[in-house]
């Protein structure tokens, strides 16, 4: 059934009170919280170590890269990543010590470049920090703060010693920035045309995948104010409800303790669509007898998480969903139990994506018998921090301080069942920490939350 605009729909009692808690309710939004500034210059200053004696040069994102009128600004990821800026129009310029052959290269200059400041334009979109602010070097973290119109002259007078260029030469993957990352190499291919270009991709994806005690604890936050909006959409789940109204009411919880924006477009799929992995029309009304898959979750201070549970839209699972159920579960305990250091994710002996296919395969059967595991069809897990789908090498073995998830699932579409279990792991040094353990995946406590006890 298609989503329905009529005005009884619209005025639903799910919607109703999501007015009621949002005028009268308790929470605010946090400001932007970057954490300590000096994790910044510590980054700037391992890349460099790893790249040695190059001019490492990266561009912000601009307004005109987005459409400004209708969504909020985001920052490129690894400019943030290197930075801690999330203004428009920003530029940085890394330039290396002087040193001897064997040396290892050290930072010599930092310098960040800001658009100057225009004053008609800010009674449109409010005050901006400056690169003649007094207060610049202390709010940016970087000593030398300068225009944007110098960068052009410096990059030049630094290719005199250093005449190499690290930068992005590749786009991020799932992005949508290939035009812009284009873009801006052609840019400075035209600025320095003699200049040789390497990749600053594969350092940055190595060391993002590694997460420092600050990110995590900004991905705590995440975790915790979606594991809230799950735990009130388990509240609200029923028969003839709509699926975009829960995914409304979770996007609600979430950004009202805090998170500024979803992780990805929430997922909230009943009957057939539970089975379809990426369904995000949300716009089906739910019906008694059916499962829904909800895979919602929020970013705070830039920071994703990525949460999935599984209800039963009558608030009891029947026989067949409870089997699925608990394999699924069973799995991915399996899988969390595989996660530690010196183990690949997805694939190997020993992985966790061979321990969740193997339970899958070796319990229950289809409707014709047939095992299971062909009906678990997607990787176990993956990185997340700045990105829902945080950049790491396929055949980079777990380490400490890395966050991935854990979700198994099985999808048969002949029987309009689907089920998937998400949760979020902190690899330690013996083996894991779950960090949405707060939320519960087992059914008998989903069946008690969703009757209200």
């Amino acid at each position: 059934m298609s989503r329905s605009r009529s005005h009884e729909t619209r005025r639903s009692p799910l919607l109703f009170l999501a007015v009621v808690f949002l005028i009268g309710g308790s929470g605010s939004a946090l400001a932007w919280d970057r954490g300590d500034i000096n994790d910044y210059h510590a980054r700037r200053a391992e890349v460099v170590r790893r790249i040695g004696n190059d001019v490492v040069v990266l561009f912000g994102d601009n307004e005109r890269d987005i459409a400004a009128s209708v969504t909020g600004f985001r920052q490129n990821e690894e400019f943030y990543y290197l930075t801690g800026w999330h203004g428009p129009g920003a530029s940085m310029l890394l330039i290396p010590k002087e040193a001897s052959a064997g040396e290892p290269a050290e930072v010599g200059q930092e310098i960040l470049y800001l658009p100057p400041r225009n004053l008609r334009l800010e009674k449109w979109n409010g005050p901006r920090l400056g690169p003649d602010s007094p207060d610049a070097p202390a709010q940016t973290g970087f000593a030398t703060v300068r225009s944007t119109s110098l960068f052009h002259t410096d990059l030049l007078e630094a290719l005199k010693k250093f005449p190499r260029i690290c930068t992005e030469l590749t786009p991020q993957p799932e992005s949508g920035e290939e035009s812009l990352q284009q873009g801006e190499v052609a840019s400075l291919r035209q600025i320095a045309p003699l200049a040789t270009f390497d990749d600053l991709r594969p350092a940055l994806t190595s060391m993002r995948a590694v997460k420092s005690a600050g990110e995590i604890g900004l991905i705590r936050k995440a975790v915790e104010n979606s594991i809230d909006a799950h735990l009130a959409a388990m509240k609200a789940v029923r028969a003839g409800t709509w699926e975009y109204q829960i995914a409304a009411l979770m996007e609600y919880e979430f950004q009202r303790r805090g998170c500024e924006w979803p992780s990805y477009p929430p997922i909230v799929g009943s009957g057939f669509y539970s089975t379809v992995l990426h369904y995000n029309s949300d716009d089906h009304q739910m019906q008694a007898g059916d499962l829904v898959v909800m895979d919602v979750a929020g970013s705070y201070s830039g920071y994703a998480s990525d949460i999935t549970r599984t209800l039963p839209v009558s608030g009891h699972f029947n026989a067949r969903e409870r089997e699925i159920y608990d394999i699924v579960r069973g799995a991915q305990a399996a899988a969390i139990a595989a996660a530690k250091p010196g183990v690949i994710l997805g694939r190997g002996k020993n992985s966790p994506q061979e321990a969740a296919y193997d339970y899958i395969n070796a319990h229950g059967t289809d409707s014709h018998n047939k095992p299971l595991g062909p009906y678990f069809i997607h990787g176990v897990g993956h990185s997340v921090g700045l990105n829902v789908h945080d950049p790491m090498n396929r055949d980079q073995p777990l380490e400490p301080g890395m966050v991935v998830t854990m979700e198994p699932g099985i999808y048969i579409p002949d029987e309009k069942i689907g089920v998937r279990i998400e949760d979020m792991i902190l690899i330690t040094q013996d083996g894991n920490e779950v960090l949405t353990n707060r939320l519960p995946s087992d059914a008998d406590t989903i069946e008690e939350l969703m009757s209200g006890k």
